[in-house]
Order: C-alpha cells, then structure tokens, then sequence
C-alpha cells in the first residue's frame, strides 16, 4: 500500500484510533505495547540524547518510553506520515518541550546518519511491507539514522492449533468486525498481517541490511515479536 494511501486511511481513523486498535485486538495490544516501552528503557542511560518513534501514531510508545524514562532530558521524536494521527499525538502529549511531533516520509528522513540513540517502531512495520526488496529499503533507511532499533510487530505462531484459533480471529474480528468500524481499511489490515514476514524471517531481513546483532523476542506463542536490532 503506498505511503499516500496509508497517511490517508489513518487521518480517517485518528480520532477513534486508540478504541479501534485496542477493541479489534481484544486489548493484548496494550500488554505487548507496554513490553516494547519496558524493553526500550532498559536501554536508555544518562547520555542518551534523542529517541525516534517510527509509525508513532497517537504517540502511545513516545509517551510511555517518556513517561517511564529516568532520563527527562531526553528528546522523543514521534515520526508519522498522517496528520491527523500527529494531531492526536500532540493533545496527549504531557511535555511538549521533550516530545516532538514530526510529519514525513519514513523512506526519506531529514536526519543525519546515526543521529538517533535508538528508534522504535510499534506495528508499523507491516504497514511498509510490500515485497522484501522495497521493504529493504525502508529498513536500510532507519538503519543509517539510527544506532539501536526496537521494533513491535505481529508474526506466525508455529504450533498447528494456536496458528489456526490465531487465523480464525484474524478473519473474523479483523475482517468481519472491522468492516463496521473501519471498512476503507480493514481487508488491508488483514491483508498486512498475513503478508508481513514471521518473526525469524525477519530477523534474518534485519542482519541482511546491516544489524550485526538481532535479537527476536516473542510474544503470546508467536502471534507477535519484539526485534532488538544493534549494529
């Protein structure tokens, strides 16, 4: 799904984003969420400068590294390419001195190499997927920004029944159910969970870029992973 169409689809979602992904998750999404921003904090120390949150959306990740952080001085800077789902992020914003919105295009970030002690990014990744080749290209670009990534993002689980109770909710909660809350969106939604790499495949992806340590951590028997990403 090019970029322009999915700043477009999430500007139409943002102000009911936060209920919609919570609802369509069963609220599993709030607990891997919080692993990510637990992991991400074991990594800041007292010269850590600045934060990039990639697919911030509504900003939940920057909020919560900030808000669990020792390290005030820090600067987070929440990356979107939707406007509206920015606009979201700035009303919860409990600081915005240190939590800075930014719109653009992940494959074209105006920051210099390395600027970015870490970068995280919460299910924003599938959302990039369309091939591994162009996929690359995206991760090649946040590699060249950034140290350290932590990256949230849904998977394949291996063990026969759990993949097939995992599909039956995906067909039934994401397509069926999201046709009524968000039926611009939904069959692509689906489509981009299924699609995207299991989380070993894409452990290999990362070291192909340029990552020279992966680590892979998953979540609720595979349905989902965190990558730790160094170099």
């Amino acid at each position: 799904m090019e970029l322009k169409k999915i700043s477009k689809a999430f500007d139409i979602l943002s102000k009911a984003y936060d209920l919609i992904s919570y609802t369509m998750s069963l609220g599993v999404t709030i607990y891997w969420r919080k692993r990510l921003i637990d992991e991400s904090v074991k990594l800041i120390k007292s010269e850590t400068k600045y934060i990039l949150d990639l697919c911030t959306g509504t900003g939940d990740i920057a909020i919560g590294i900030y808000k669990k952080s020792q390290n005030q001085n820090i600067k987070i800077i929440g990356f979107d390419a939707s406007f509206g789902m920015l606009k979201k992020f700035i009303e919860k914003s409990p600081n915005r001195e240190n939590l800075i919105p930014i719109l653009g295009d992940i494959s074209q970030m105006p920051f210099k190499n390395k600027s970015f002690d870490i970068s995280t990014m919460s299910f924003g990744a599938r959302s990039l997927f369309e091939g591994e080749k162009d996929f690359s290209t995206y991760l090649k670009e946040i590699h060249r920004i950034s140290k350290r990534l932590l990256n949230l993002e849904t998977s394949h689980p291996k063990n026969p029944i759990i993949k097939a109770l995992y599909k039956s909710y995906l067909y039934f909660i994401i397509v069926i159910l999201g046709s009524i809350f968000f039926p611009h969106y939904n069959r692509e939604y689906y489509r981009t969970i299924m699609t995207f790499p299991n989380y070993e495949r894409f452990s290999e992806i990362l070291k192909q870029i340029g990552y020279d340590k992966v680590e892979a951590i998953p979540l609720f028997w595979g349905m989902a992973a965190i990558h730790i990403a160094y170099e």
